[in-house]
């Protein structure tokens, strides 16, 4: 009885399930909340979907149109199926009442373009699907009200360009998928209102190069899928902006050259664990090829044709566990005994690495190789001539670039020329080659013609030589194409006044655009500089002296200069400034008879011309009147008062005039009573010094006269001996000794002295000499006069002496 009413509970219990709810439409399935509606060839919505309804499953219709009637009443739904229909665009605010909605899933409809704020409702969606539909744009705010959304798929459309427009409003997306489209570009800072983003998926699309700012903004990113596109390029270090970065998968591209040629490509994702290459043609691996790999742990190599592993080249992934390689073109030389070595050191048996040179080893697994590889020849393409490292051309030119290579096989060699690591297409090239060494070596050489260079032939250009055991990569050549500069705005001559501004503009072309540089009379010194008051704006091409002053003066050079060479343009600047004194001109007093210094220092641009006025009238030069110093000076000598009055100094030039004053006061001599009182005591002095003077020279020649009769009476007569004591008596009486306490030795000569000498003139009383003793014939002995009394000294001879043989000097005491 028990277990029959067990049983009974439970087919009540399912049944309660099962049923349908009341109001639960009949050609529907109702679980709970959920409401399936699909495959039911519904064209439109359904009116009699129960309101209760969370879930609800309209895929797989012929739906075409949805519009807010048909969801008025559904204000609980979380999750919205309608894949697989018909409908061809999303009208505004047609979910405007399922603010609860989770997740919406619209793929496979034709959908050809979502509008801005179609979805802006939609506050709480987490999901949105909109794979396989026809949508080839996405407007600007599409997403736009999404506040919470996290998963966005885009797969399988007609998309060709990533730009941040139609992300505004994503900040909360973590996953965005979309593959499968066409996109060839994504924009600069495109992920700028994605910065959360963990998953990206652009996997299948049309991609050719990865630049530095590709995926800036991606700090979080930690999965991307980049797989099956026509990568070709990829900037160094454009993974910097992935540091949280776990899965990278490249493979089916073109970037075989990151692995062989380029080092530090893959710098900045240290936190990489696994990491996908396969399919990129790959037949080097360069030793630098994994910088910055440290943490990688998984390495797909497969389907690439590797002949050659340089030594160490895993050496970047210290934690590399699996490294799957499936290549059957190994150069199993001496180069490659240390891959084997580390192999072994890693236990990584299950390689698929398979010899192709040299023959005798060719199609033996590498880890079955037991013998020691030797490097007696070098199959590998050798290059024994390559371009020069930097070239620089006139726009215009023509030029060539050689690349020479040697390969000990007999098996071609191809070239193939880059410019900035991407293929040139349809190149002009010429090729030559010769063999040698009974024909088992070949030297080739390729010389890649550029013909009428021009701006788009700059760039980065290596030649890549290839055969089937290896290829080898020149150094890059860089090719800069020069345009001598050419000036498109030339500064002109200036004039401007003093405080004003002067402005210039200088701008010249060419290749690389040319540098533009101000200089100041041949050089560097600009004085508006050291103040302050130049003004260069580069972007606009224009150069400021602001407040511009006399000491700006000068010829300005504006030169434009590149690698081809250096151009300039002169221009000059002439400052104009009113008039002016450096000094105020003074008044002066001055006394007659004396020099007037008017000074008029005077500056101005141009040079201002010099007038002088007195009382209003013009100066002009006199014997008494000088101007010197290009009239800023005038000189009045011997002043009279006549010259008192108002001096002007009239400056003028063609900006303006100025007028410097100055009175000038002529005095008159006048004499003070202590003057005078000097004066009259001088005036005496020098009378009486002239009158001893004219005293001097009167007795002088006096005494000079009386000396000359009697020197020559007494050479013609001869005194009697018995006569000589009276004459030395006569003489002693007329001339006493003068050395004596009562005589003066020394007569000043003025006749003023108190002790007169006794040479002037015989005593009044001996003014005649009467002697009887006498005889007649010497009656008149006149007086013997000497110059002074200093040197009384009578002849010692007489005349009559010189008559007589007889007769003996007479020498008077």
């Amino acid at each position: 009885m028990v277990g029959v009413c067990f049983w009974v509970n439970i087919i009540l219990v399912i049944n309660l399930c099962l049923a349908k709810p009341k109001d639960c439409p009949i050609i529907c399935t109702c679980l709970g909340q959920y409401v399936d509606c699909g495959s039911k060839k519904f064209e439109t919505i359904p009116l009699n979907i129960p309101k209760w309804a969370t879930h609800l499953d309209l895929q797989n219709n012929n739906i075409k149109n949805i519009t807010n009637v048909n969801w008025k009443h559904l204000s609980g739904l979380k999750e919205l199926i309608l894949n697989k229909n018909s409908i061809v665009s999303i009208p505004n605010d047609v979910l405007q009442y399922q603010s609860q909605l989770r997740i919406l899933e619209l793929n496979r409809n034709k959908i050809k373009a979502i509008e801005a704020l179609n979805f802006n409702s939609l506050k709480n969606l987490s999901t949105l699907k909109l794979k396989r539909n026809h949508i080839t744009e996405l407007k600007d705010g599409a997403f736009y009200g999404l506040e919470k959304i996290e998963k966005l798929l885009l797969d399988y459309n007609y998309l060709k360009i990533v730009s941040k427009s139609w992300q505004y409003g994503l900040e909360t997306l973590k996953e965005l998928s979309i593959s499968h489209n066409y996109i060839e570009k994504i924009d600069d800072d495109s992920w700028e209102f994605c910065r959360i983003l963990s998953l990206l998926d652009l996997s299948f699309n049309k991609l050719k190069s990865i630049e530095s700012d590709t995926f800036r903004n991606l700090d979080q990113l930690q999965r991307l899928f980049l797989n099956n596109n026509n990568i070709t390029f990829i900037k160094e270090n454009a993974f910097i902006h992935l540091p949280r970065l776990r899965f990278l998968n490249l493979s089916n591209n073109k970037i075989y050259w990151t692995v062989e040629d380029a080092s530090g490509v893959f710098q900045g994702l240290n936190h990489l664990a696994k990491f996908h290459l396969a399919g990129n043609n790959i037949k080097t691996i360069n030793a630098d090829a994994f910088l910055g790999l440290k943490n990688v742990t998984f390495l797909n190599l497969t389907n690439n044709n590797i002949t050659t592993i340089q030594n160490n080249a895993f050496a970047e992934m210290p934690l590399l566990k699996e490294l799957i390689i499936n290549t059957t073109n190994l150069l199993c030389d001496c180069n490659l005994t240390w891959f084997i070595d580390w192999l072994n050191l890693k236990q990584m048996k299950n390689q698929s690495a398979v010899c192709l040179y040299p023959d005798w080893l060719r199609g033996q697994s590498l880890l079955q190789v037991t013998s020691n590889l030797t490097c007696d020849e070098l199959p590998k393409p050798r290059l024994i001539q390559e371009p020069e490292a930097a070239i620089m051309a006139l726009k215009g030119e023509n030029i060539q670039l050689n690349c020479k290579a040697v390969s000990s096989a007999s098996n071609t060699m191809t070239f193939i020329w880059r410019k900035d690591n991407v293929e040139i297409f349809n190149p002009n090239v010429k090729v030559k080659s010769r063999s040698y060494g009974d024909g088992n070596a070949t030297e080739i050489i390729s010389i890649l013609n550029l013909t009428d260079i021009e701006n788009k032939h700059a760039g980065k250009y290596q030649c890549v030589v290839s055969n089937s055991y290896g290829t080898t990569y020149s150094q890059k050549t860089t090719i800069s194409v020069l345009v001598y500069p050419a000036f498109t705005k030339v500064p002109k001559n200036v004039t401007v006044r003093a405080g004003e501004t002067v402005k210039w503009e200088c701008a010249a072309t060419g290749e690389p655009p040319p540098e533009i540089a101000w200089h100041k009379d041949g050089g560097n010194d600009f004085p508006a500089a050291r103040e302050r008051r130049m003004q260069v704006m580069p972007m606009d091409d224009v150069f400021f002296i602001v407040n511009a002053k006399p000491i700006d003066v000068g010829m300005y050079s504006c030169t434009a200069h590149n690698p081809a060479g250096m151009i300039f343009a002169n221009a000059s600047l002439i400052v104009e400034e009113r008039p002016s004194l450096e000094k105020r001109m003074m008044d002066k007093e001055v006394s007659a008879g004396e020099h007037i210094v008017l000074q008029c220092k005077a500056r101005g641009i141009p040079k201002p011309t010099i007038t002088w006025l007195k009382d209003g009238e013009l100066i002009i030069p006199t014997e008494r009147h000088f101007f010197i110093h290009d009239n800023q000076m005038v000189i009045i000598v011997d002043s009279v008062q006549s010259d008192s009055g108002n001096y002007e100094c009239y400056l003028n030039n063609t900006i303006g005039d100025e007028i410097g004053r100055s009175r000038i006061v002529v005095k008159p001599i006048t004499y003070e009573k202590s003057n005078m009182m000097g004066i009259i005591i001088i005036s005496v002095v020098c009378c009486a010094v002239l009158t001893s003077i004219i005293w001097v020279v009167i007795i002088y020649q006096t005494r000079r006269k009386i000396a000359t009769p009697v020197m020559q009476t007494e050479m013609q007569e001869i005194p009697d001996p018995m006569d000589r004591s009276r004459t030395h008596q006569l003489q002693h009486h007329l001339y006493p000794d003068n050395v004596s306490d009562q005589s003066s030795c020394k007569d000043s000569g003025t006749g003023d002295s108190a002790k007169r000498s006794s040479d002037n003139l015989a005593p009044d009383e001996f003014t005649a000499v009467n002697d009887s003793d006498v005889e007649p014939n010497n009656s008149q002995i006149p007086l013997l006069l000497y110059p002074t009394n200093h040197n009384r000294i009578v002849p010692t001879t007489s005349s009559a002496c010189d008559a007589s043989p007889n007769c003996e000097d007479v020498k008077v005491e």
